[in-house]
């Protein structure tokens, strides 16, 4: 796991709106119904119905880098919502890389019922949240573009209680242009100033001329994540069991600002402007209400990151001053808790479950030395990868191709035919190894396993003769690999060198002619192999990979050589020792 390595997540730009189309910008997302099916309780605001609007694209236009968090961004708002918000599951909606014409259509919709609930006299809430790349006048939708104008306009045209609005947009995706971009007006930089419209809230991730950054350790864009933990309960401030929207800002303001400082896109300052006359505070969630709970002590100092057991997903990251102690909202489970304190760092694994508050035990932790690597910009270190985190195991079973050459066409010109093997199968291709991680995308490998074997039979005078052929082989792997989907599905692709031993058992009925000899030779082995892997929770990884080896060993006395080698089809299991990468 690496830390902050910021990915430049890109200049947002304003247009100078009006109306609750300044709006681009604010907040809430995603909800659902409780467990218990609860029926969602009116806000502090007066509202009796909350709508949650969730976009989220990873890919830009021409010119922009993919963003790699934007997608899992908007899940993750959405998941908090859905947990401690009170809003139905029906009423809230994540939209994933959509194009322009589905996302005024979800914003239809939310009109729609917005103003058939004012039809009966009922307040609303909407909250649109927008996560990907921008430019001045529009944001990306894929290969398309959706103008502020039109964007504005529905938004403005809601006739809603409240309207918040947060936008975590990208323009430039290569950290490598950041100082070749021209300024330009900041798409996120926001202003009150002439809202003709009352109840609109807007929070931005950056101020103008400044960039917005991802994170890969936090898997996450800086702000939204730290968005998230204050709406888990790290941003309540006074402690009444609700985040407000301005608690949930100012935590945001200043952990992103801490986060970012030190990176070498530097510093990220979250903006938020209201226009709330009348409405006071405005809880955004309700942590006190969640069943399961983690509770930090008031004397605990450090940074504590919470991360999901298995999944390894950060659920949290919280810098934990002493004083008053912290609680986080969490859904019941196995949670792995990272401290690092002045006097050292501490991985502790914790079990959450409903009703009732786990508070962190460092007693139990156990300690773990820091991984030492240089983060881009002088950022914050790595943090700790224990050693066996880094092993895994692997065993695989399937078929190789038998393999023709100059040494079987010699047996054949000595009378000696194939002899098929059990129901004329192929010969078997079994593996055993062990690994070691030096990084996600980067594996050692050392493998034992079987290679291509076959019989060859002769009859000469009622007698039979046979020459049975085996090879083992053992190589150093290179492995390269990364993953596809949330971190289950994946590819890799792997090249090692190494040893062949062969042997040559030769039987005979003949007189005067030793009945059984045996031969054993040793050559190269050169072999190279690619596949995919679907990654479990259980610290287990199946995968299936199709190979070629280049195995020369085996020899007879007119020079010739067999190549023990061929394609070979395994399906197998790689079992970890640990679940930290």
């Amino acid at each position: 796991m690496r830390f902050p390595s910021p990915i430049n997540r890109s200049v947002r730009r304003v247009l100078p709106w009006v109306g609750a189309a300044g709006l681009l910008a604010c907040p809430p997302l995603e909800a659902s119904a409780h467990a218990d099916g609860v029926p969602p309780v009116t806000t502090a605001a007066g509202a009796s119905h909350s709508y949650a609007l969730l976009i989220g694209d990873n890919q830009g236009g021409p010119g922009q880098e993919p963003l790699r968090f934007a997608e899992s961004d908007a899940g993750s708002v959405a998941a908090v919502l859905r947990q401690l918000g009170h809003y139905a599951a029906s009423d809230v909606r994540v939209l994933l890389h959509p194009d322009a014409a589905q996302v005024l259509a979800a914003l239809d919709d939310v009109g729609a019922k917005v103003r058939a609930n004012a039809a009966h006299g009922e307040t609303s809430e909407v909250v649109f949240y927008y996560s990907g790349h921008a430019r001045a006048n529009a944001v990306n939708l894929g290969g398309e573009e959706l103008p502020l104008t039109a964007l504005r306009e529905r938004l403005a045209s809601l006739p809603s209680a409240l309207t918040i609005v947060v936008l975590d947009a990208c323009q430039s995706g290569s950290f490598s242009r950041v100082k070749g971009a021209e300024p330009a007006a900041d798409f996120t930089y926001n202003s009150v100033t002439g809202l003709t419209q009352k109840g609109l809230a807007v929070m931005a991730s950056s101020t103008s001329q400044e960039l917005s950054q991802e994170s890969d350790e936090l898997k996450a864009s800086y702000f939204t994540h730290h968005l998230i933990t204050g709406l888990r309960g790290a941003g309540d401030a006074d402690g009444d069991g609700r985040v407000s929207l301005d608690e949930a800002y100012r935590y945001a303001y200043r952990r992103t600002l801490a986060s970012t400082a030190r990176t070498q896109v530097g510093e990220q300052h979250v903006t938020l402007e209201t226009n709330l006359e009348g409405q006071g505070e405005v809880p955004v969630t309700y942590p006190s209400e969640a069943r399961a709970q983690l509770g930090l002590a008031d004397t605990l100092d450090g940074r504590v990151l919470v991360q999901q057991h298995g999944t390894g997903a950060v659920m949290a990251e919280v810098q934990k001053a002493p004083g008053d102690p912290l609680r986080l909202a969490l859904v019941a489970g196995a949670y792995d808790a990272v401290v690092r304190q002045t006097s050292g760092i501490v991985q502790c694994r914790v079990i959450l479950v409903d009703d009732r508050t786990t508070v962190l035990d460092l007693s139990t932790c156990t300690p773990v030395a820091p991984e030492k690597t240089t983060s881009k910009g002088g950022g914050h270190d790595a943090p700790p990868i224990r050693e066996q985190d880094r092993w895994s195991i692997e065993v695989s079973a399937g078929f190789m191709s038998r393999h023709d050459d100059s040494y079987t066409k010699t047996l054949q010109t000595f009378g000696y035919q194939p002899s098929d093997g059990f129901l004329s199968l192929p010969p078997a291709r079994l593996t055993l190894g062990v690994s070691r991680a030096f990084s996600r995308h980067l594996v050692g490998v050392f493998q034992v396993g079987t290679l291509a074997g076959d019989t060859y039979t002769r009859s000469i005078e009622n007698t039979t003769d046979t020459a049975k052929f085996s090879a083992w082989g053992g190589a150093l792997y290179l492995r390269a690999q990364t993953n596809l989907v949330d971190n289950v599905l994946g590819v890799y692709g792997q090249a090692g060198v190494g040893v062949t031993i062969g042997t040559l058992d030769y039987s005979t009925a003949q007189t005067n002619v030793p009945p059984d000899t045996g031969t054993t030779y040793f050559g190269p082995l050169v072999s190279g192999a690619g596949g995919m892997t679907v990654r479990l929770p259980a610290l287990a990884t199946l995968f299936l990979q199709v190979g070629y080896d280049i195995a020369p060993a085996i020899s007879n006395l007119i020079g010739d050589t067999h190549d023990s080698g061929g394609v070979s089809c395994v399906v197998g299991a790689r079992f970890r020792f640990g679940d930290n990468l």
